[in-house]
């Protein structure tokens, strides 16, 4: 099987994955697999979480729980141009990227999750951007899990093993923190949220980068939160199991 076809009509351009809907379904209905405002109507809105922008877990026509993320601009720019990204940069290209990234690492073997489509607007110079993904069930990310219990070391190690796997294969995250990393029922580590993240060489600048910014968010969790489970000794526990999954085989 393929791993993507294309759709469009009147500005709007779709990437679609043939496991999850067929080439055969009508353009139609697959920009309306987008519409929030269709599965609030038919009350399939599972649940909703609150980020940059909003994130909504639904239902979807196959009856399969699914995540729906739409791509908003952070930082100053993100006050003035909200979810428009200039049409003429490359990176404006947002889903489409992620989608992409995502299939590379599903038949990597890496711990990521299914793209199921992705969406680009255009009006003028701009485009909006959509992904739909499916869900994980049973997860819930490292800032849940801290602020309830400390992990076990078999869990570190996990995490590191995971993390290690990620970076050995040549993925950047650019913004790997604990709220995109998550375990689920079995016990089983997750990384979410590839967004403007990229395949490439992994070198000591860009190991360290990403160390550094998981670092800095178990620290800002502790700062922030009076039951915070996590101390330097675990991230030190941390550190050799990302480094021996990152340095294997090599």
């Amino acid at each position: 099987m393929k791993e993507k076809f294309i759709v469009k009509k009147k500005g709007i351009s779709i990437v679609v994955n043939p496991e999850f809907i067929p080439e055969t379904t009508e353009v139609e209905k697959i920009i309306e697999y987008f519409d929030v405002n269709e599965y609030k109507v038919n009350a399939k809105v599972l649940d909703v979480h609150y980020g940059r922008g909003k994130t909504y877990l639904v239902q979807d026509p196959y009856n399969r729980r699914v995540i729906i993320r739409h791509y908003w601009r952070g930082g100053l720019i993100g006050k003035v141009l909200g979810d428009k990204f200039l049409s003429f940069f490359g990176s404006s290209h947002r889903a489409f990227r992620e989608y992409d990234l995502l299939q590379t690492m599903k038949k990597m073997g890496l711990p990521v999750p299914k793209p199921i489509a992705a969406k680009e607007e255009r009006s003028l110079f701009f485009i909006r951007n959509d992904i739909v993904m499916m869900e994980i069930p049973g997860t819930k990310n490292l800032g849940e899990i801290l602020s309830a219990r400390r992990l076990t070391d078999e869990e570190i190690a996990k995490i590191g093993d995971a993390v290690g796997k990620l970076f050995k294969a040549g993925i950047y995250h650019s913004d790997l923190n604990i709220n995109n990393i998550l375990f689920d029922g079995a016990d089983n580590v997750w990384i979410v949220d590839f967004d403007k993240c990229v395949q490439r060489t992994i070198g000591k600048k860009q190991y360290h980068e990403m160390v550094n910014r998981l670092k800095r968010s178990f620290d800002k969790f502790k700062e922030e939160r009076n039951n915070f489970y996590w101390s330097e000794y675990d991230f030190s526990k941390l550190l050799p199991a990302i480094k021996s999954s990152y340095e294997k085989n090599y």
